[in-house]
Protein backbone atom coordinates (compact mmCIF):
# COMPACT_ATOMS: atom_id res chain seq x y z
CA UNK A 1 0.00 0.00 0.00
CA UNK A 2 1.79 3.79 -1.05
CA UNK A 3 2.23 5.40 1.99
CA UNK A 4 0.35 9.05 2.23
CA UNK A 5 2.29 12.21 2.40
CA UNK A 6 1.42 15.97 2.72
CA UNK A 7 3.66 18.64 1.54
CA UNK A 8 3.38 22.77 0.82
CA UNK A 9 4.76 25.13 -1.96
CA UNK A 10 7.72 27.50 -2.15
CA UNK A 11 8.44 29.59 -4.18
CA UNK A 12 12.12 31.04 -4.14
CA UNK A 13 11.55 33.97 -6.99
CA UNK A 14 9.30 36.14 -4.06
CA UNK A 15 12.34 36.97 -2.38
CA UNK A 16 10.26 39.17 -0.12
CA UNK A 17 9.47 36.39 1.70
CA UNK A 18 12.23 33.78 1.89
CA UNK A 19 12.91 34.04 5.22
CA UNK A 20 9.28 33.17 6.13
CA UNK A 21 9.61 30.24 3.74
CA UNK A 22 12.63 29.19 5.54
CA UNK A 23 11.11 29.21 8.90
CA UNK A 24 7.99 27.25 7.50
CA UNK A 25 10.23 24.05 6.48
CA UNK A 26 12.17 24.28 9.97
CA UNK A 27 8.66 24.69 11.80
CA UNK A 28 6.06 22.30 10.14
CA UNK A 29 8.31 19.32 9.84
CA UNK A 30 7.21 17.78 12.84
CA UNK A 31 3.77 17.96 11.97
CA UNK A 32 4.15 15.40 9.17
CA UNK A 33 5.03 17.57 6.40
CA UNK A 34 7.50 15.98 4.08
CA UNK A 35 7.35 16.92 0.53
CA UNK A 36 8.24 20.48 -1.07
CA UNK A 37 6.92 21.88 -4.53
CA UNK A 38 8.98 24.63 -6.10
CA UNK A 39 8.24 26.92 -8.62
CA UNK A 40 11.31 28.87 -10.16
CA UNK A 41 9.28 30.31 -13.57
CA UNK A 42 8.02 33.54 -14.26
CA UNK A 43 4.84 32.31 -13.74
CA UNK A 44 4.89 32.04 -10.10
CA UNK A 45 7.39 35.16 -10.07
CA UNK A 46 7.26 38.22 -12.45
CA UNK A 47 10.42 40.08 -11.76
CA UNK A 48 12.88 38.03 -10.65
CA UNK A 49 14.82 36.09 -13.68
CA UNK A 50 14.69 32.13 -13.40
CA UNK A 51 18.86 31.63 -12.60
CA UNK A 52 18.18 33.99 -9.27
CA UNK A 53 15.33 32.37 -8.15
CA UNK A 54 17.41 28.80 -8.52
CA UNK A 55 19.84 30.17 -6.66
CA UNK A 56 17.90 31.22 -3.70
CA UNK A 57 16.07 27.51 -4.16
CA UNK A 58 19.81 26.75 -3.10
CA UNK A 59 19.46 28.37 0.39
CA UNK A 60 16.28 27.18 0.69
CA UNK A 61 17.36 23.25 0.02
CA UNK A 62 20.56 23.44 2.16
CA UNK A 63 17.79 23.78 5.14
CA UNK A 64 15.21 21.30 3.28
CA UNK A 65 18.02 18.74 3.26
CA UNK A 66 18.97 18.97 6.88
CA UNK A 67 15.41 18.15 7.73
CA UNK A 68 15.16 15.41 4.81
CA UNK A 69 12.87 17.10 2.63
CA UNK A 70 11.78 15.31 -0.72
CA UNK A 71 11.94 18.70 -2.62
CA UNK A 72 11.35 18.82 -6.38
CA UNK A 73 11.26 21.69 -8.68
CA UNK A 74 8.59 22.60 -12.20
CA UNK A 75 10.56 22.81 -15.26
CA UNK A 76 10.00 23.07 -19.13
CA UNK A 77 11.92 23.70 -21.83
CA UNK A 78 12.39 27.18 -21.92
CA UNK A 79 13.35 26.92 -18.13
CA UNK A 80 16.00 24.07 -18.90
CA UNK A 81 17.57 26.76 -22.19
CA UNK A 82 17.48 30.20 -19.43
CA UNK A 83 19.84 27.56 -17.01
CA UNK A 84 22.00 26.07 -20.26
CA UNK A 85 20.63 23.06 -19.07
CA UNK A 86 18.90 19.72 -20.90
CA UNK A 87 17.06 16.35 -20.39
CA UNK A 88 20.22 15.09 -20.72
CA UNK A 89 22.11 17.34 -18.34
CA UNK A 90 20.35 17.70 -14.58
CA UNK A 91 23.40 18.29 -13.28
CA UNK A 92 22.43 21.63 -11.57
CA UNK A 93 19.29 20.42 -9.81
CA UNK A 94 20.97 17.77 -8.12
CA UNK A 95 24.14 19.81 -6.80
CA UNK A 96 21.96 22.33 -5.17
CA UNK A 97 19.57 19.55 -3.56
CA UNK A 98 16.70 18.72 -5.46
CA UNK A 99 15.53 15.16 -5.53
CA UNK A 100 13.09 15.26 -8.13
CA UNK A 101 12.12 16.98 -11.27
CA UNK A 102 8.29 18.22 -12.51
CA UNK A 103 7.98 18.02 -16.26
CA UNK A 104 5.57 20.71 -16.69
CA UNK A 105 5.27 20.46 -20.58
CA UNK A 106 7.00 20.55 -23.92
CA UNK A 107 8.93 17.00 -23.05
CA UNK A 108 8.73 14.00 -25.32
CA UNK A 109 8.48 10.29 -23.74
CA UNK A 110 12.23 9.69 -24.55
CA UNK A 111 13.61 12.74 -22.86
CA UNK A 112 11.51 12.05 -19.88
CA UNK A 113 13.19 8.88 -19.53
CA UNK A 114 16.36 10.16 -19.80
CA UNK A 115 15.37 12.09 -17.03
CA UNK A 116 14.56 9.60 -15.13
CA UNK A 117 18.33 8.33 -14.87
CA UNK A 118 19.29 11.03 -12.89
CA UNK A 119 16.58 11.82 -10.71
CA UNK A 120 13.08 11.38 -10.24
CA UNK A 121 10.64 12.82 -12.63
CA UNK A 122 7.33 14.28 -11.48
CA UNK A 123 4.69 13.60 -14.85
CA UNK A 124 1.93 16.26 -15.65
CA UNK A 125 -1.04 14.27 -15.97
CA UNK A 126 -2.79 17.07 -18.24
CA UNK A 127 0.90 17.15 -20.75
CA UNK A 128 1.35 13.07 -21.22
CA UNK A 129 -1.47 10.39 -23.24
CA UNK A 130 -1.67 6.90 -21.48
CA UNK A 131 0.30 5.37 -24.77
CA UNK A 132 3.35 7.57 -23.54
CA UNK A 133 2.82 6.84 -19.69
CA UNK A 134 2.96 3.11 -21.13
CA UNK A 135 6.22 3.60 -23.05
CA UNK A 136 7.76 5.54 -19.79
CA UNK A 137 6.77 2.61 -17.34
CA UNK A 138 8.48 0.11 -19.66
CA UNK A 139 11.62 2.13 -20.12
CA UNK A 140 12.63 3.80 -17.14
CA UNK A 141 12.79 2.81 -13.41
CA UNK A 142 9.48 3.42 -11.90
CA UNK A 143 10.41 3.91 -8.62
CA UNK A 144 11.78 7.22 -10.04
CA UNK A 145 8.34 7.96 -11.65
CA UNK A 146 5.52 10.06 -10.24
CA UNK A 147 2.86 11.83 -11.11
CA UNK A 148 1.59 15.77 -9.83
CA UNK A 149 -1.30 17.33 -10.98
CA UNK A 150 -1.53 21.31 -11.87
CA UNK A 151 -2.94 23.65 -9.84
CA UNK A 152 -5.13 26.53 -11.37
CA UNK A 153 -4.84 30.09 -9.34
CA UNK A 154 -7.45 31.73 -11.51
CA UNK A 155 -11.31 31.38 -10.36
CA UNK A 156 -13.43 28.93 -11.78
CA UNK A 157 -10.18 27.21 -13.77
CA UNK A 158 -9.94 24.25 -11.89
CA UNK A 159 -10.46 21.38 -12.84
CA UNK A 160 -13.46 18.46 -12.26
CA UNK A 161 -13.70 15.46 -10.02
CA UNK A 162 -14.12 13.47 -13.20
CA UNK A 163 -11.24 14.34 -15.18
CA UNK A 164 -9.51 14.39 -12.13
CA UNK A 165 -10.38 10.83 -11.49
CA UNK A 166 -10.28 9.53 -14.96
CA UNK A 167 -6.36 11.09 -15.11
CA UNK A 168 -5.39 9.49 -12.10
CA UNK A 169 -6.50 5.97 -13.13
CA UNK A 170 -3.83 5.73 -15.89
CA UNK A 171 -1.38 6.46 -13.05
CA UNK A 172 -2.99 3.65 -10.16
CA UNK A 173 -3.41 1.15 -12.95
CA UNK A 174 0.64 1.64 -13.07
CA UNK A 175 1.52 1.84 -9.25
CA UNK A 176 2.14 5.43 -9.99
CA UNK A 177 2.45 7.94 -6.85
CA UNK A 178 -0.28 10.96 -7.94
CA UNK A 179 0.47 14.21 -5.68
CA UNK A 180 -2.70 17.05 -6.18
CA UNK A 181 -2.80 20.68 -4.64
CA UNK A 182 -5.22 22.00 -2.33
CA UNK A 183 -5.05 26.10 -1.38
CA UNK A 184 -5.23 27.54 1.90
CA UNK A 185 -7.72 30.54 2.97
CA UNK A 186 -4.98 32.88 2.70
CA UNK A 187 -4.97 32.97 -0.92
CA UNK A 188 -7.91 30.48 -1.85
CA UNK A 189 -5.70 30.47 -5.41
CA UNK A 190 -3.42 27.05 -6.26
CA UNK A 191 -6.20 24.60 -6.00
CA UNK A 192 -6.25 21.33 -8.72
CA UNK A 193 -10.02 20.78 -7.83
CA UNK A 194 -12.25 23.84 -8.46
CA UNK A 195 -14.59 22.51 -6.14
CA UNK A 196 -12.40 22.52 -3.41
CA UNK A 197 -11.07 26.26 -4.27
CA UNK A 198 -12.65 28.18 -0.63
CA UNK A 199 -12.66 24.43 1.18
CA UNK A 200 -11.33 24.72 4.34
CA UNK A 201 -7.72 22.81 4.67
CA UNK A 202 -9.03 20.06 6.48
CA UNK A 203 -11.98 19.13 4.57
CA UNK A 204 -10.36 19.52 1.08
CA UNK A 205 -7.36 17.43 2.36
CA UNK A 206 -9.40 15.04 3.71
CA UNK A 207 -11.54 14.68 0.44
CA UNK A 208 -8.70 14.56 -1.85
CA UNK A 209 -7.05 11.66 -0.24
CA UNK A 210 -9.69 9.70 -1.45
CA UNK A 211 -7.95 10.16 -4.76
CA UNK A 212 -4.61 10.59 -4.03
CA UNK A 213 -1.58 9.50 -2.51
CA UNK A 214 0.18 13.05 -1.78
CA UNK A 215 -1.28 16.40 -0.83
CA UNK A 216 0.57 19.74 -0.96
CA UNK A 217 -0.68 22.37 0.16
CA UNK A 218 -0.70 24.90 -3.41
CA UNK A 219 -0.23 28.43 -1.70
CA UNK A 220 2.61 29.97 -0.08
CA UNK A 221 3.25 30.53 3.56
CA UNK A 222 0.40 28.53 4.99
CA UNK A 223 -0.89 29.87 8.13
CA UNK A 224 -0.22 27.44 11.27
CA UNK A 225 -3.77 26.63 11.60
CA UNK A 226 -4.19 25.42 8.10
CA UNK A 227 -1.02 23.24 8.37
CA UNK A 228 -2.02 21.34 11.90
CA UNK A 229 -5.67 20.85 9.95
CA UNK A 230 -4.03 19.28 6.67
CA UNK A 231 -1.99 17.60 9.45
CA UNK A 232 -4.38 16.07 11.64
CA UNK A 233 -6.26 14.27 8.55
CA UNK A 234 -2.75 12.97 7.49
CA UNK A 235 -2.23 11.37 10.77
CA UNK A 236 -5.69 9.91 11.00
CA UNK A 237 -6.17 6.23 10.64
CA UNK A 238 -10.18 7.03 9.98
CA UNK A 239 -12.17 9.23 8.06
CA UNK A 240 -13.05 12.14 10.20
CA UNK A 241 -16.63 14.10 9.03
CA UNK A 242 -16.85 17.82 10.75
CA UNK A 243 -20.27 18.28 11.50
CA UNK A 244 -22.32 21.74 12.47
CA UNK A 245 -23.54 20.26 16.04
CA UNK A 246 -27.21 21.88 16.98
CA UNK A 247 -27.84 19.01 20.27
CA UNK A 248 -24.39 19.33 22.27
CA UNK A 249 -25.83 16.60 24.55
CA UNK A 250 -26.51 14.27 21.57
CA UNK A 251 -23.22 15.35 19.50
CA UNK A 252 -20.66 14.81 22.56
CA UNK A 253 -21.63 10.92 21.62
CA UNK A 254 -20.29 11.04 18.35
CA UNK A 255 -16.31 10.48 18.57
CA UNK A 256 -16.50 6.45 18.11
CA UNK A 257 -16.43 4.84 14.78
CA UNK A 258 -19.12 4.10 12.68
CA UNK A 259 -19.45 1.90 9.58
CA UNK A 260 -21.45 3.33 6.33
CA UNK A 261 -23.78 1.74 4.43
CA UNK A 262 -25.16 3.48 1.04
CA UNK A 263 -27.30 1.50 -0.41
CA UNK A 264 -30.97 3.58 1.10
CA UNK A 265 -33.11 5.79 -0.76
CA UNK A 266 -32.65 8.82 0.88
CA UNK A 267 -30.01 8.83 3.31
CA UNK A 268 -26.67 7.13 4.57
CA UNK A 269 -26.85 4.99 7.35
CA UNK A 270 -23.64 4.93 10.24
CA UNK A 271 -23.64 1.88 12.59
CA UNK A 272 -22.33 2.27 16.14
CA UNK A 273 -21.82 -0.73 18.35
CA UNK A 274 -23.17 1.12 21.48
CA UNK A 275 -26.51 3.27 21.48
CA UNK A 276 -26.17 6.83 20.95
CA UNK A 277 -29.64 8.16 22.28
CA UNK A 278 -32.10 6.06 23.87
CA UNK A 279 -34.61 9.03 24.63
CA UNK A 280 -38.34 9.66 23.50
CA UNK A 281 -38.71 9.61 19.94
CA UNK A 282 -38.72 13.05 18.23
CA UNK A 283 -40.57 13.48 15.08
CA UNK A 284 -38.02 15.86 12.85
CA UNK A 285 -38.47 18.09 9.48
CA UNK A 286 -35.87 16.58 7.56
CA UNK A 287 -33.59 18.20 5.08
CA UNK A 288 -31.13 17.38 2.78
CA UNK A 289 -27.44 16.85 4.60
CA UNK A 290 -29.86 16.81 8.24
CA UNK A 291 -27.84 14.37 10.72
CA UNK A 292 -30.23 12.24 12.31
CA UNK A 293 -29.61 9.70 15.18
CA UNK A 294 -32.08 6.43 15.90
CA UNK A 295 -30.37 4.39 18.74
CA UNK A 296 -26.71 3.21 17.40
CA UNK A 297 -27.47 4.48 13.95
CA UNK A 298 -26.36 7.96 12.64
CA UNK A 299 -28.58 8.97 9.35
CA UNK A 300 -27.14 11.37 6.66
CA UNK A 301 -30.34 12.72 4.74
CA UNK A 302 -29.19 13.22 0.65
CA UNK A 303 -32.30 15.08 0.03
CA UNK A 304 -35.03 17.45 1.72
CA UNK A 305 -38.10 15.50 2.84
CA UNK A 306 -41.40 15.71 5.10
CA UNK A 307 -41.52 14.93 8.52
CA UNK A 308 -39.93 11.63 10.23
CA UNK A 309 -39.13 10.12 13.80
CA UNK A 310 -35.51 10.91 14.21
CA UNK A 311 -33.45 13.07 16.25
CA UNK A 312 -31.83 16.03 15.09
CA UNK A 313 -28.08 16.51 15.73
CA UNK A 314 -27.09 18.72 13.44
CA UNK A 315 -26.16 19.31 9.59
CA UNK A 316 -22.78 18.79 7.43
CA UNK A 317 -22.31 20.30 4.13
CA UNK A 318 -21.62 19.12 0.58
CA UNK A 319 -17.75 18.55 0.45
CA UNK A 320 -18.24 16.41 3.72
CA UNK A 321 -21.20 14.60 2.41
CA UNK A 322 -19.35 13.67 -0.72
CA UNK A 323 -16.38 12.72 1.70
CA UNK A 324 -18.92 9.95 3.59
CA UNK A 325 -20.23 8.37 0.40
CA UNK A 326 -16.44 7.80 -0.31
CA UNK A 327 -15.68 5.79 3.00
CA UNK A 328 -16.70 2.44 4.34
CA UNK A 329 -15.79 4.08 8.15
CA UNK A 330 -16.32 7.33 9.84
CA UNK A 331 -15.80 9.46 12.80
CA UNK A 332 -18.55 12.16 13.20
CA UNK A 333 -16.35 15.50 15.16
CA UNK A 334 -17.83 19.02 15.24
CA UNK A 335 -16.36 21.52 13.58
Amino acid sequence: MTKRRIGFSIFPGWKEIKDEQISLLKNVRDLGFSEIFMGIGPGTHWRTPVNEALSVAKEILKEANKLDYYAFVDINPQILKELNASPRNLSMFMEIGFKGVRADYGFSKEEIVEMSKQMTVELNPFEISEEEVDFIARNANLERIKACHNYYPVLYSGISKEIFMEKNRIFKERGIEIGAFISNPKFNLRTTLEVLRYVEPFDSANYLFKFVDRVLIGDPIPDYESLRQVSEVFKSDITKIRIKVYDESVGKRLDKKFAVENYREFAIVCYSRDNIYEGETCYTKLFKNAVVVRGREIWIFTRDLGIGPYRLVGEIDDINMEIVKMSSEIMLISK
